[in-house]
């Protein structure tokens, strides 16, 4: 859609009062179509409405926690103009006990929260601007938000679009990952929402008493780290908020939006598959977390444009096609040397009526001995001989790899080239493929190991090994050796028995080229993406033929049997307001000789600035050690600042987390300290040691 076609002048309403079933109302922003806005169109103020006085739209939800009035505030107006412009009302919701929204933010997704969605949508449709359809969309939290209220089933929900976004709480989501906790991500996301939840409603909103009703707040609000660790297991706690293991919840169609270098990709995947009840249809790009017209790796698509087809189909009852669709759409990427902030990788766009996508067939590679210790080979045929390979627990392996588990804008970059991590575990090696090998969905290390701990990690990586030796990751997997059976009962390790473990892997599109060589290494870490396992042991991988260690690799056919899927690269320029400014970001890893440990630092910094003088300034100071010859021992320390200036009040909010880790506990401490006008307004100060249970 041109410019021309935008026929709709917008306005904007805020902090319009949302109520819910338990009586508290909640604050939202709502884009609108002039036709929609009574008071606009009794001003008469844009010739181009030569609409009735007020005419109905369908409506989208989004409802995050993430402050609609300063810190979202100018991407809420680029993507909610763009909305009203075409005949929507964008209805920005902030979640209750956050931004101007009344309540206690007592975790994420609480059961009031999802609630809270339901109400919210059948609130929007009986509004009298509201053709009574309603879609929700967001993403990541709103995406998470989308998934929960469409499983609720609103009557008047007619289609969600869940941008990176899980259905598994417990699996795919920042905490935990294979039944080990989490570092990098925990850390960064867990603090930095202690200082966003302590930030005031807005003043000029909540009226006279704001003071007091923020210090309520304040004093209400715990602090949701402290709950996260102590879940460590799998249970009712994580099912809450997940879809799994009940995908026939949902029936309203889905238009799922993955990355392969996200960390939900593989929930996107599921939910194709498996919400079975739900006309569903998933795009899957190169992507980080970010939207996917300015994310990298590129290439880049329109995807709002694909968004109103969607919308437009299953809202307004358009039959533009979007209804059929193919159900998956990938970019299929190809070698590129590695980096760990791609602009673009090459490859093609991809097809298919389902997935698993039709022909899909295991590829497994066995894994055999080599010429040198730990370095091993992979081959078509099982190994006639036994074999095994041992190595050492090192903690401190893996930083040539991504920040985090999903990666994102910069310091979350991407894996740099393997082969420094690769020399502290047994790696397997294929010989050059001499036609290419595709790959779609999760490949899987089925590994026969040993344990001389109770507690161990398996970390597993796919690489793409070029005819340089660069070796480039294409998946990565992990597994808690205690989870092996259940994340909900896991069992310690008896030392010295072998198992066989299945790791999966994160979904991967990808084509190995040929004179490529496909790689598996394995480590008992992965640093800092998760804390490592608490104790020395030595890790025995055993292969031959009463021991079947294997690669499998989901293989699916060269051609396809549906046309190549193409898209425009990037839609028309959004509406701007304000200005940001970022300080540089840091990723530094410093490998300290004499104390024997890996620190990685990352710093994450900007300021945003709103036509009606407020402003923001964010920063977010990270560093986690991990100590190379104490295996259980760990620390992460993150800070991080808000100031914010709005309505005439100056506030400084300063959170501090620090986490040590030893063989037994986690002893968690976080400091909030809050400050209005340059005084003292509200100090906090918790600290708990939380038993590690098999992590």
């Amino acid at each position: 859609m041109g410019p021309a076609d935008a026929l709709h002048r917008v306005t904007i309403r805020h902090d319009v009062r949302v109520p819910v079933r338990d009586g508290i109302t909640l604050s939202a922003n709502l884009f609108m179509p002039a036709a929609a806005d009574d008071r606009a169109a009794e001003s008469g103020a844009d010739d181009r409405a030569q609409e009735p006085a007020v005419r109905r739209f369908p409506a989208i939800l989004e409802m995050i926690p993430y402050r609609k009035d300063d810190w979202r505030y100018a991407a809420d107006v680029a993507r909610g103009t763009y909305l009203a412009e075409r005949g929507y009302v964008l209805c920005r919701l902030d979640v209750r006990g956050t931004g101007s929204s009344d309540g206690i933010a007592l975790d994420e997704y609480t059961e009031a929260e999802t609630l809270d969605g339901y109400d919210a949508v059948e609130w929007l449709a009986a509004q009298p601007w509201c053709t009574g359809s309603v879609g929700m969309w967001g993403i990541s939290y709103g995406g998470f938000t989308s998934i929960q209220v469409s499983a609720l089933r609103p009557p008047h929900l007619r289609a969600i679009v869940p941008v990176y976004a899980t259905d598994d709480r417990y699996t795919d989501d920042v905490h935990y990952i294979g039944g080990c906790m989490t570092v990098s991500e925990l850390s960064q996301y867990a603090v930095s929402q202690v200082a966003m939840n302590a930030l005031p409603p807005r003043p000029a909103y909540a009226g006279p008493g704001w003071q007091d009703l923020w210090r309520e707040r304040l004093e209400a609000t715990p602090i949701w780290l402290f709950e996260w660790a102590r879940r460590q297991r799998d249970g009712p706690y994580w099912r809450r908020g997940s879809l799994a293991p009940d995908y026939g919840r949902i029936m309203a169609p889905m238009l799922l939006i993955g990355g392969w270098m996200d960390g939900y990709v593989d929930a996107a995947l599921r939910m194709l598959e498996r919400c079975v009840r739900a006309p569903r249809r998933a795009i899957v790009g190169n992507w980080v977390h970010a939207w996917p017209d300015d994310a990298y790796p590129g290439p880049t698509i329109d995807w709002l444009g694909e968004v109103m087809r969607f919308f437009d189909h299953w809202l307004r009852g358009a039959d533009n096609g979007a209804d059929r669709e193919p159900a998956l759409t990938w970019f299929q990427r190809e070698y590129a040397p590695p980096d760990p902030f791609p602009a673009e990788w090459p490859g093609r766009w991809r097809a298919a009526e389902a997935f698993p996508v039709p022909g899909t067939h295991p590829r497994e590679l066995y894994l055999e001995g080599g010429h040198e210790p730990l370095r091993g080979r992979l081959t078509a045929d099982p190994p006639d001989a036994p074999g095994s390979d041992a190595f050492a627990h090192h903690p401190t392996t893996g930083t040539r790899g991504s920040l985090s588990w999903g990666a994102g804008h910069p310091p979350n970059g991407l894996a740099r080239d393997l082969r420094p991590d690769e020399g502290w575990g047994p790696t397997y090696a294929s010989e050059p493929l001499a036609e290419p090998l595709d790959i779609a969905g999760m490949p899987e290390a089925v590994l026969h190991v040993a344990s001389s701990a109770a507690v161990a990690h398996l970390v597993v990586r796919l690489a793409d090994v070029a005819p340089d030796g660069s070796s480039l990751q294409v998946a990565a997997g992990i597994l808690n050796l205690t989870h092996r059976a259940s994340h909900e009962h896991p069992e310690a390790i008896e030392p010295g028995r072998v198992y066989e473990v299945s790791v999966p892997m994160r979904a991967a599109g990808y084509r190995f080229a040929p004179g490529h060589r496909i790689r598996l290494d394995v480590a008992s870490a992965w640093w800092p993406v998760i804390w490592p396992s608490p104790s020395a042991c030595e890790i025995e991988i055993h292969r031959g033929p009463a021991h079947a260690s294997r690669l499998v690799l989901p293989a699916v056919p060269p051609d396809d049997r549906l046309p190549q899927p193409s898209f425009a690269p990037r839609g028309e320029p959004l509406a701007e307001v304000g200005s940001e400014t970022a300080d540089p970001p840091v990723w530094r890893i410093t490998d300290d000789v004499i104390a024997g440990t890996v620190a990685v630092e990352t710093l994450d910094a900007g300021t945003s600035t709103l036509p009606d003088g407020t402003r923001l300034f964010i920063s977010e100071a990270l560093t986690m050690t991990a100590w190379e010859r104490e295996p259980g021992r760990a620390r992460f320390e993150n800070t991080c600042v808000y100031r914010l200036d709005q309505d005439g009040a100056h506030v400084d909010v300063e959170a501090c987390g620090v986490t040590e880790a030893g063989p037994e506990a986690f002893d968690m401490d976080v400091r909030l300290d809050v400050r209005l006008d340059g005084r003292p307004f509200h100090e906090r100060h918790c600290r708990e040691v939380i038993p590690r249970d098999m992590v």
